[in-house]
């Protein structure tokens, strides 16, 4: 999936955690979800496009960016959920993302 059709998504709708066999977190843990979701992706996408960056140039940024993700604010469920959202656009770039997240 590219990086502009997940900034699209819905990617925390309440039949998604359903899928997942989980309750949703409570509306403002999804909201933030969403907003750290849609700034990762809209600096990832910009890393992506940058010309003047090389593949192993991106690649640390894109690691940094990772890094810098709230992780700490999500409890486990909702950090597996971040992962696997952001994973599709990190692999769009051309990367492993379990090697990175």
């Amino acid at each position: 999936m590219k990086i502009e059709e997940l900034i699209r998504k819905d990617n925390y709708a309440l039949s998604l955690w359903e899928e997942r066999g989980l309750m949703p977190s409570p509306a403002h843990v999804i909201k933030h979800l969403e907003v750290v979701t849609v700034t990762f992706l809209k600096n990832l996408k910009e890393i992506d496009e940058n010309t003047e960056l090389d593949k192993p140039s991106k690649l640390t940024k894109v690691q940094e960016l990772v890094d810098l993700l709230p992780w700490s604010d999500f409890d486990t469920e909702e950090k597996e959920f971040l992962a696997d959202v952001i994973a599709p656009a990190i692999e769009s770039m051309g990367y492993n993302p379990w090697s990175i997240i």
